[in-house]
C-alpha cells in the first residue's frame, strides 16, 4: 500500500505467548504478512501485564520479552520494524529490573495499567491525592537517563501531572484519545494534550470504540473527529496512531478488521483535503521523529 505506518501500541504479544499465534501470519489483528503490504510499517509490541499476573509480574514480563525475541531476532523483516514496550510496571520492582528490561530492548514503558501499583496510580484511580510514588520518581529519573520513553496512556490525572513535572523527555501517550470528544478516564484532557505537545511528544489515536464514542460502536469518522480535535490544539506534529489492536476483544470501528485497514483513516483524511505532508506526519513521521 502507498502509506507508511507507525502504530505505537498493540497487544499481539499476549496472543503469541498465550495462544501460540504466529507473528508472520495469524487470525489476530496484526501480523507480518499484513504489515508488509504497506510501503513501510513500524509496530510497537506491548508487554501487557494483565491484573491476573500482578503476583508474578516479573516472570510475565520476561515471558513476553522472550516471546518477542524468539519471533523477530535474526529475521530479515524487510520493510517492517518492531519496537518493544511494557504496559504495566508491576514487574519493575527495582531499578535493576528496569535496566534489565532496557538491555533486552524495551524502549518505552507505561508504568501502570488501569490500577495503582508501587510506581504510580492508574486511570481507574480517580483520587487526585495518589500519584507518582517516591520509587516512581526514581524510575522516571532513571528512564530519562536511559533514554526510555514514558507512556502516560494508563495513568490517572495526578500521576500524569507528576510525571510531566518530573520527566525531561518528550511524553508519549501511545494509545489515548481526546477526553473533550469522549469523556473517558483513559482519554486526555486538552490541557494534558498541550503538555505533551510542549514536551515534544506524541499521542497515538486509539481505535477502541469505547474511547472514541463511549459505546461499543464507532466509524472511521469518529477516529477522524479525535484527530481533528488534537489538530485544533496545535497537534499537527504530535499526533499518530496507537491502534490497540488485539487489545480490544475484537471490538473495533466498522470496517476495521486489523492493521490491513489502517489505510482507511488516511484515505478519509485525504478526502477531507488534508495535505500529503499532514497525512504522512500522522501515519508515521511524528512517532518516527521520536524513535528514529
Amino acid at each position: 500500500m502507498e502509506y507508511s505506518i507507525f502504530d505505537a501500541h498493540c497487544d499481539t504479544l499476549c496472543k503469541m505467548a498465550d495462544e501460540g499465534a504466529d507473528f508472520y501470519e495469524n487470525d489476530c489483528e496484526v501480523d507480518f504478512k499484513r504489515m508488509s503490504a504497506y510501503k513501510s510499517y513500524t509496530q510497537v509490541m506491548g508487554c501487557y501485564i494483565a491484573p491476573e499476573y500482578r503476583k508474578s509480574a516479573k516472570r510475565r514480563t520476561m515471558t513476553l520479552i522472550d516471546t518477542y525475541h524468539k519471533a523477530v531476532d535474526g529475521v530479515d523483516l524487510g520493510n517492517v520494524k518492531t519496537i518493544l514496550s511494557i504496559e504495566g510496571g508491576e514487574g519493575i520492582k527495582t531499578i535493576a529490573d528496569l535496566e534489565r528490561c532496557y538491555s533486552l530492548g524495551v524502549r518505552m514503558a507505561a508504568l501502570t495499567w488501569n490500577h495503582s501499583n508501587h510506581i504510580a496510580s492508574g486511570a481507574h484511580e480517580r483520587d487526585m491525592e495518589r500519584g507518582l510514588t517516591d520509587f516512581g520518581k526514581t524510575v522516571v529519573r532513571r528512564m530519562n537517563e536511559l533514554g526510555m520513553y514514558i507512556d502516560v496512556s494508563h495513568l490517572n490525572d495526578r500521576s500524569f501531572y507528576d510525571i510531566a513535572d518530573a520527566s525531561a523527555m518528550p511524553l508519549i501517550a501511545s494509545h489515548s484519545n481526546s477526553r473533550a470528544e469522549c469523556d473517558h478516564v483513559r482519554n486526555l484532557t486538552d490541557d494534558m494534550f498541550k503538555i505533551i505537545v510542549s514536551s515534544g511528544g506524541c499521542v497515538g489515536i486509539n481505535l477502541y470504540p469505547v474511547f472514541l464514542t463511549n459505546t461499543r460502536r464507532a466509524v472511521i469518522d469518529d477516529i477522524v473527529r479525535h484527530i481533528e480535535r488534537f489538530m485544533e490544539l496545535g497537534g499537527e506534529n504530535h499526533i499518530g496512531i496507537g491502534a490497540d489492536f488485539d487489545g480490544t476483544d475484537g471490538c473495533l470501528p466498522d470496517g476495521v478488521r486489523g492493521c490491513e485497514d489502517l489505510h482507511k483513516i488516511f484515505d478519509r483524511l485525504s478526502q477531507m483535503n488534508y495535505t500529503t505532508e499532514q497525512i504522512e506526519k500522522i501515519s508515521h513521521e511524528n512517532f518516527e521523529r521520536l524513535f528514529g
